[in-house]
């Protein structure tokens, strides 16, 4: 019995902390998503992969629970919105449409992330730890409503809308950072990390009145980027 005692209390020493944590910070988007582009004729305009998002908030809640020294089970939930390039975009419809003038309004971009997975700690000094995660699961997200008036000769040729659209689909978030312990309970966080999803949103647009100029009924991309972030967390389990 003595000796059973000795191996769980080395056991339950060996483990690293447990924490929830809530952090908040900056999601720069890449790639196609994040891409922004005066085209020189109509076809590239209506076919170009561009998503005209920029970088935007994001706040998320995790945690997760260590089993043993360097290993734990967790998940994370978060939050993130990223404006639209206006200015880019209604450069590209005036180019596309060869009209005089083309104002564009614009809602963002939205992504809900819901992804457990693994998480691995590495203890680096008695108050600094290295931190990473693999993580996968669902992304949840939405396109912006744009509204788009266009005119011409001074005269007004009407406004129409790309209406916003919503798709789930996989989406995988690979991370790293540094924690430090301020007390027994309380440690700050610095993270980055790398995400990943590919929603295929359909997209309907209303109100044109003709098919000329950019007209997306489908954007099919990869919405990925990296988040860097600060947060605080709360340990316990040690």
């Amino acid at each position: 019995m003595g000796a059973l005692l000795i191996c769980a209390t080395t056991f339950a020493q060996q483990k690293s902390a447990s924490f929830i944590a809530i952090n908040g910070g900056i999601s720069l988007p890449t790639g196609n998503w994040a891409k922004s582009t005066e085209v020189s004729s109509t076809d590239g305009f209506v076919s170009d992969p561009s998503g005209y998002a920029a970088a935007g908030p994001i706040v998320s809640l995790s945690g997760a629970y260590f089993f043993s020294k360097h290993i734990g089970v967790g998940g994370f939930i978060s939050f993130a919105g990223y404006k639209t390039k206006v200015e880019e975009l209604s450069a590209g419809y005036q180019e596309s449409f060869d009209v005089d003038q083309v104002t564009t309004t614009a809602t963002s971009y939205k992504l809900w992330n819901f992804m457990p997975g693994l998480y691995f700690n590495f203890q680096l000094q008695h108050t600094l730890s290295f931190t990473a995660r693999a993580l996968a699961g669902i992304t949840s997200g939405s396109t912006p409503l744009i509204t788009v008036d266009v005119e011409d000769g001074g005269i007004d040729d009407g406004t129409f809308e790309q209406k916003s659209a919503s798709k789930s689909a996989f989406g995988f978030d690979l991370g790293a950072g540094l924690s430090y312990s301020l007390n027994k309970h309380l440690a700050v966080n610095l993270n980055a990390d790398y995400f990943y999803s590919k929603p295929d949103f359909t997209i309907q647009n209303t109100m044109r009145q003709n098919s000329a100029g950019r007209e997306i009924t489908e954007y099919d991309q990869p919405l990925a980027g990296v988040n860097i972030g600060l947060g605080l967390a709360y340990l316990f389990g040690k």
